[in-house]
C-alpha cells in the first residue's frame, strides 16, 4: 500500500526544496502515540514561506492533535491548498505556514508534534487474566513528502524490552526498549522505497478510552462555578477471555493490562470535590493538595479489563472570582476545556457551558478547531423566568486527548440590573406569603366564632 501511495502521490509544491535532515521518534509507550518529526530543510533557488508533508488517510482519521513548531515559535498547521490533482486519493497533504519566511538558501527548522489514538491494534484480541497484553503498531518507515530527502532516519520507543517482532529495513539496531532505523540516504519525493514498519510488542498501559464525556459548568454570579462531568469509560485493550477470579487477581503481584486506579488533576481552588457512580459515592479515593493544583485518586468499583465498561460522575466548584473576569457588562468565563483524568483519550466530548439568565451575545474562543458550537438551548432552573431560562453554550468536539485539556474563553454580556433578578425574586416571593398571611389572620374563619355569634344571636332574641 505505501508503495502504491508514493507512486501515485505528488503536490504542486516548491521542487527546490530539499530535506537536509528528518528525525522522527515514534513513542508507543502509552496507548496514545506521539510522533516527533524534526525537519531541516533548504530552497537554493527562493524564499520559503511554507512547508508541505503528508499522512495516509487511514492514519490521518486517527490524528488527535497536530503541533507545529518553526524555530521556537509555533506555526499554524492547515490542510494543504495546492495539491495535484493527480495526487493518491489516500494521502492527506498539510501545510505548515512558517512565521517567519526562510530567506534563499539558509536552513529552515519545523519540528511536528502528532497524536493518534485507536492506532495500537491488540494481537491477540483476546487473552486470559493472567497473559500479557501484545499491540501491533503499522507505520511507514519514511515520512511521506512531496521533497527530495537527503537523510532521515526513525527510532522507536518502547514501554519495555518485550519485542515479539519488528521491521528488519536494514540499517536497523535494537538497544532494549529503543528500535532505531536508518540513516536513509537520497529518497526521492514519496520515494517507493517507503515500506512498511512494524513493529508487535507487549503494552501494558492503561488503554483508558472515554466513548462518552459530558462536562457541564454552570456559572452562579453569586456564589460559585459548578463542574460535573460524566464519563462513559471503556477499555479498548485486548479483551478479557473466559471468566475472572478475584482470587487470582489478589494473588497476582502485576494487574498486568487491566486499571483499577485513576487520577484526576483539579483547580487549586476546587472545593466540593466528589465522585461517585450509578450506586452511591464511592468510598475508595483521595484527595492531595499541592501548590498549584489538587490531585484526586481513586479507584473504580471493580478492575477494568478489556472490552469493559464503567460510568461514573466527577464534580467540584470553584470560587467565581477565580475563572470569572469582568468590564463592564462583559464578562470573561476561563476554565479548563476537556478531562481531568490522566492518561484518558476521549471519543466523543460534549461541553456545555451554563450561563446566567439575561447574559446575550455569548461567544467561545478555543485554541483549537471544534465539531460544532450552538447557543440556541435553554435550561429552566430555580429562580428563573418561565419560559426564559439560562442560556447554554454546547461545544462538541470528538478525538480528545490530555494535549487538548487547557484553558478556553466564554465571553458574554450580562447587565448589571440582572444582578438583583433572583434576589428580587426571593424578596417578592417572601413579601407576598406574608401579605398573605396577613390577610388571612385578619380574618375569623374559625368554627367555634361562629357557633358563639350564633349563641349570642338566639339569646338576645
Amino acid at each position: 500500500m505505501l508503495a502504491l501511495l508514493a507512486l501515485f502521490c505528488a503536490a504542486n509544491v516548491d521542487a527546490a526544496v530539499i530535506n537536509t535532515s528528518v528525525k522522527r521518534v515514534l513513542d508507543l509507550t502509552k496507548h496514545v502515540v506521539r510522533v516527533q518529526t524534526d525537519i531541516q530543510f533548504v530552497d537554493a533557488e527562493q524564499d520559503t514561506k511554507e512547508y508541505v508533508f503528508g499522512l495516509p488517510k487511514d492514519k490521518a482519521k486517527h490524528l488527535s492533535q497536530l503541533v507545529a513548531k518553526c524555530g521556537k515559535n509555533p506555526c499554524e498547521v492547515v490542510p494543504a491548498t495546492h495539491v495535484d490533482a493527480n495526487a493518491h486519493p489516500n494521502v492527506a497533504q498539510y501545510t505548515v505556514v512558517l512565521k517567519n519566511k526562510v530567506a534563499k538558501g539558509e536552513t529552515g527548522h519545523v519540528k511536528l508534534t502528532s497524536y493518534f489514538t485507536r492506532v495500537l491494534t491488540p494481537f491477540p484480541e483476546e487473552i486470559t487474566q493472567k497473559e500479557e497484553q501484545l499491540v501491533v503498531y503499522e507505520d511507514s518507515h519514511l515520512l511521506l513528502s512531496p521533497y527530495t530527502t537527503e537523510t532521515q532516519t526513525t527510532k522507536v520507543k518502547l514501554p519495555s524490552g518485550r519485542v515479539e517482532s519488528f521491521s528488519q529495513i536494514q540499517p536497523v539496531t535494537r538497544k532494549g526498549a529503543m528500535i532505531s532505523y536508518g540513516p536513509y540516504t537520497n529518497a526521492e519525493p514519496f520515494s517507493s522505497d517507503a515500506k512498511s514498519l512494524r513493529v508487535h510488542f507487549k503494552n501494558h498501559s492503561p488503554f483508558m478510552t472515554v466513548t462518552n464525556l459530558v462536562r457541564e459548568i454552570e456559572v452562579s454570579m453569586w456564589g460559585r462555578v459548578s463542574v460535573e462531568e460524566v464519563y462513559d469509560l471503556l477499555h479498548t485493550g485486548a479483551k478479557l477471555k473466559g471468566g475472572f477470579s478475584r482470587y487470582e487477581y489478589t494473588a497476582q503481584n502485576e494487574r498486568g493490562a487491566s486499571f483499577h486506579d485513576m487520577q484526576a488533576y483539579l483547580p487549586k481552588d476546587a472545593v466540593n470535590v466528589y465522585y461517585r457512580d450509578q450506586i452511591g459515592n464511592v468510598s475508595t479515593s483521595r484527595l492531595r493538595v499541592t501548590s498549584t493544583r489538587q490531585e484526586l485518586a481513586f479507584k473504580s468499583r471493580f478492575p477494568i479489563f478489556g472490552g469493559w465498561k464503567t460510568q461514573w460522575y466527577l464534580g467540584y466548584s470553584v470560587p467565581t472570582h477565580s475563572v470569572l473576569s469582568r468590564d463592564g457588562d462583559k464578562f470573561k468565563l476561563e476554565i479548563d476545556f476537556s478531562t481531568s483524568i490522566e492518561g484518558a483519550a476521549v471519543d466523543d466530548l460534549t461541553v456545555k457551558v451554563i450561563l446566567p439568565e439575561g447574559s446575550t451575545n455569548l461567544q467561545a474562543n478555543l485554541p483549537f478547531a471544534v465539531d460544532s458550537i450552538t447557543d440556541n438551548t435553554r435550561r429552566q432552573t430555580y429562580l428563573d423566568t418561565p419560559l426564559v431560562g439560562r442560556p447554554v453554550l454546547i461545544i462538541s468536539k470528538k478525538n480528545v486527548i490530555a494535549a487538548h485539556n487547557v484553558p478556553f474563553e466564554v465571553t458574554f454580556e450580562f447587565p448589571q440590573t440582572f444582578m438583583l433578578h433572583e434576589p428580587l425574586l426571593l424578596v417578592s416571593a417572601f413579601l407576598a406569603f406574608f401579605l398573605f398571611c396577613m390577610v388571612i389572620f385578619r380574618f375569623d374563619v374559625s368554627l367555634l366564632a361562629k357557633s358563639n355569634a350564633k349563641a349570642k344571636k338566639s339569646k338576645t332574641e
